[in-house]
């Protein structure tokens, strides 16, 4: 039958943060996004508003900045993505919608992935589709008459996000098609040290989701977005796995267990804490519950350039939250703490240093989800 809601591609990031203005001022400082288009939505731009099918009369603003990719490195170890990542902040202002709901729960944080534009009749058969799975829209709402917005409600299925879908007009317009209200530029409105920053994005590596049971959560994300196949490890303080780990600057011992898998042009892993203190449980699910934890936004193969990254961030108040070294060694990641500064979430750096042993960078098993389809 194929997926419930085939994936395009990862169009935007939505990110609900409580200042519009200090939160693309640092999305600029830190991911160098200095150019923000600015939409003011009322009753005037929004029409046939709904939230579980009421109608609904939402005021909200949003800014739209895209990364800037940095070269393509020709090292052997640097990653293969070199694609922009665009992010949608949204700021609730009032009345009801799925960002007012997220502020309300969670603060701040990314709501939702935009994944998917289908035309009418096509999405009319997906939304019957999820519906007999018991998968309902969690909002709807047309956009200067000219494009229609449907947030569906995978929060349960997948991990507490919701994926939109977009159906454009007769004109075939996207969001970014549609007049800004404002544009600002923080080009000029702060300073880094020289030869630093900003950290450079080559795409999504992957959304890290935290969720409660792994193994109940990877079957939907093939049923409802097509994600076939999972590597599957098991993470825990043990030589060979994580070395020297470290969470909020003491040592650690913890343990999770994750599926990864590489999609359309970003990943995804899904993550279950298991054992021990880690930011996954004490700061995030023991507090909010599943959701999109990080983003791995930066690969590094330099370790001076990821040493005065990291310098550079903690002087302006973006300290490595967690990390380790990975495989003996040849590879090591940090999380660094964005959740103030960028709204909910927190950004992995990943630093290669050599090419680990084939044997240590296996993973436990694959679970091949297109393969078990074939056989049956």
């Amino acid at each position: 039958m194929g997926a419930l809601l085939p994936v395009d591609r990862l169009y935007s990031v939505g990110v609900v943060v409580k200042d519009l203005e200090a939160a693309t001022r640092r999305y600029a400082e830190i991911l160098g996004i200095d150019r923000w288009e600015v939409r003011h939505f009322d009753a005037v731009r929004l029409g046939d508003t709904l939230a579980y099918g009421r109608p609904v009369t939402p005021g909200f603003r949003t800014a739209t900045g895209t990364t800037t990719v940095p070269p393509r490195s020709d090292h052997p170890l640097a990653g293969p993505l070199s694609v922009p990542v665009t992010f949608e902040l949204v700021q609730p202002l009032t009345g009801e919608s799925p960002f007012q709901e997220f502020r309300f729960v969670r603060g701040q944080g990314i709501s939702h992935l935009a994944l998917a534009v289908q035309d009418e009749e096509t999405f009319e058969h997906t939304r019957r589709r999820l519906a007999e799975r018991g998968i309902g829209i969690a909002a709807s709402m047309t956009v200067d008459g000219r494009v229609r917005r449907h947030f569906v409600d995978t929060r349960k299925a997948l991990g507490g996000y919701l994926v939109e879908v977009r159906v454009p007009g007769d004109a075939g317009a996207d969001l970014g098609d549609l007049p800004p209200d404002e544009v600002w530029d923080h080009s000029g409105t702060y300073t880094r040290p020289e030869g630093v920053g900003p950290l450079p994005v080559s795409g999504v590596s992957h959304f890290g989701v935290v969720v409660h049971d792994l193994m109940a959560t990877l079957p939907r994300y093939h049923e409802i977005l097509g994600v076939e196949r999972w590597a599957i490890r098991d993470w825990r303080t043990e030589p060979g796995l994580l070395e020297n780990a470290f969470y909020r600057g003491a040592p650690v011992e913890h343990e999770y267990f994750t599926g990864l898998t590489p999609f359309a042009d970003f990943g995804f892993e899904v993550i279950q804490p298991t054992f021990g203190p880690s930011h996954y449980n004490r700061e995030f699910r023991d507090l909010w519950g599943e959701g999109v934890h990080h983003m791995l936004l930066h690969i590094d193969t330099d370790p001076e350039a990821w040493d005065r990254t990291q310098r550079w961030l903690a002087g302006i108040g973006v300290p490595t939250v967690m990390g380790a070294d990975l495989m003996g060694g040849a590879t090591a990641f940090c999380y660094y703490d964005t959740w103030a500064a960028l709204g909910g979430f927190i950004v992995e750096g990943v630093l290669r240093r050599e090419r680990p042993d084939p044997e240590l960078a296996a993973p436990a098993y694959y679970i091949d989800f297109a393969a078990i389809t074939a056989s049956r």
